[in-house]
């Protein structure tokens, strides 16, 4: 009798149901036994990362602090240009992000995008050619209509009053900023420091 039963379908199907089952339950566990040690490690690996970065940073750091130290030591014109460079420096961070935050807002506002290979090759290949070939740009240059001296001074003499006067004041403003920017860099108004006697 309990072969018959042994050998009857429904008590194999059951049977194999719960050894599948069983079986089933046990790869489930073994899986999620290996995912957590992975996750383990993972999170351990992790943990050493940080810190070697950390000591990494440190000893950069302090690396950094020594040889600020040692350039602070440094006396003279050169003492003062290392300090004025030093001062300059977050200045230039901070003004480089502004700039670059600026030119990304732009170009999203925009809609911009750059230049894609053809366009730019259409764009600067003269450009280049003429760089590479100067003489041809200077004969094309002196062949230019606009820029031959009769046309010049035909267009000298159309010029009316206002646009005289226009000229007039343009000029007068550039001979102006050029004169204080040679005061600024002199330091003086008139005259260079140390008068006649330096030009012996």
């Amino acid at each position: 009798m309990q072969t018959s039963l042994l050998r009857s379908p429904t008590v194999r199907q059951l049977t194999f149901r719960r050894f599948a089952s069983t079986t089933t339950e046990s790869a489930s566990q073994a899986a999620s036994q290996t995912a957590s040690k992975a996750q383990d490690a993972a999170k351990q690996t992790a943990a050493k990362a940080q810190e070697a970065a950390k000591v990494a940073a440190s000893k950069l750091m302090s690396a950094a602090s020594g040889l600020g130290n040692s350039l602070g030591k440094i006396g003279g014109r050169t003492g003062q240009l290392i300090k004025g460079v030093e001062s300059l420096l977050p200045q230039t961070i901070y003004y480089t992000k502004v700039a670059g935050e600026l030119s990304k807002l732009v170009f999203h506002g925009q809609k911009m995008s750059p230049p894609n290979v053809e366009t730019f090759q259409k764009t600067f290949s003269p450009i280049l050619n003429m760089l590479k070939h100067p003489r041809a740009l200077i004969d094309s240059a002196w062949a230019s209509p606009t820029l031959q001296p009769t046309y010049i001074l035909t267009q000298l003499r159309q010029l009316t009053s206002k646009e005289y006067a226009q000229f007039s004041v343009l000029g007068a403003e550039v001979i102006g900023f050029y004169t204080i920017g040679k005061m600024i860099g002199r330091r003086k108004i008139v005259g260079y420091r140390g008068g006649n006697s330096d030009h012996h």
